[in-house]
This record gives structure tokens, sequence and C-alpha cells, in this order.
């Protein structure tokens, strides 16, 4: 695809991104699995966040966003970056780094946009789709491993990945909100 103005290394990002959106479009697109095969198979994007891969299920994400322009926006939580327009809405956007208890990221190119209450999270890098059978998502069982959002991990052949748990990340989210608000009823 043609497109004015960029560079070679630009160009073969922005063919990766385009890649990338039309593989996660086209698994909207497949007829539905089964109900056993839903039971058995869980899609998962693959992320990086600073050099730590993590896992997401791609159940609980309604879009993926490259280089999407994020204004920021001055508050108490150091986690917020700012607002971003995504599908004609404004969201928030919060590093998801930092909400998994690592550094801020210098730049974070790929916005994870969650489903249900649209927030976007931010990360320094997206590698791919993993489709994995269910029993390959274990809970995390070593106190030592934990990390915040973090419950389950995803065992493979080749890899081991955390799971990041979305739900307990919006959780959190919304519970530092709730808690940062003046106008909030004691």
């Amino acid at each position: 695809m043609w497109r004015p103005g960029v560079s070679g290394h630009e160009a073969g990002v922005v063919e990766r991104a385009d890649e990338l959106r039309q593989a996660f479009d086209h698994s909207f697109a497949l007829a539905p699995a089964s109900q056993t095969d839903t039971a058995i198979v869980q899609t998962l994007l693959t992320v990086r966040v600073g050099s730590q891969p993590y896992a997401v299920r791609l159940a609980e994400l309604s879009g993926l966003y490259v280089d999407k322009p994020v204004t920021w926006l001055p508050g108490p939580v150091p986690e917020l970056l700012g607002v971003a327009g995504l599908r004609g809405t404004i969201l928030p956007v919060y590093d998801l780094g930092m909400l998994l208890g690592r550094p801020r990221a210098a730049t974070p190119r790929w916005l994870l946009m969650t489903a249900g209450t649209p927030v976007g999270l931010a990360v320094e890098d997206f590698d791919g789709y993993l489709s994995v059978r269910l029993e390959a998502i274990v809970p995390e069982v070593r106190a030592e491993a934990r990390q915040r959002h973090v419950r389950e991990v995803v065992r493979t052949a080749d890899l081991v990945l955390p799971l990041v748990s979305l739900a307990s990340v919006l959780e959190s989210i919304t519970n530092r909100a709730a808690a940062d608000d003046p106008d909030r009823e004691q």
C-alpha cells in the first residue's frame, strides 16, 4: 500500500501494523467456533511492557491501535497518560506498565481498547496472537512471581507468559478514580 512521506523503516512499521490490523479484524469475521471449541481454546494478544512479555485475553478487548495521539491531561493518578479519540469516543489512556507496577514507558506506541467500559491501555509493543487450549492457562501459584493484576500464566511448550486480568486493571482504575474524586460523598 502506498503512503506519501513514509521512510523505509516507517513503511515497514506501517505495513506490519496493517497486517496485524487485518489479522485482528479477520479474527472477528470468522464463523463462531462451536460451543465445544470455545470452551477449549482461548485467543490471546501478546504485548510487551518494557522488555517483559505479557498476554491479554482477546475477548477483553474491543480494539488495538498503533501510534494514536494521546493528549496529556493533568491529574492525581500518575498512570493516566491523557485522553485519546478512538471510534468517535474520547477515552482515558493509562500506562499499562505502571498499572502493573513497572516504570513509566518512554514512548508506548500501541493502545489496547478495553471491551465494555472504553479505556485505553498503552503498551510499548504488540507481538502477536496466540491461541491456546484452556488447560494452558494456569493459576500463578508462586508468591514471589505474582505481579499486580496477574493471577494466571500461559504455559506452552515454548514460553510462559503472565496473563493480565483486565477486569482487575479496570477495577483498580475505578477504585483509584473514586478515591481521588473530591466531589465523592463520604
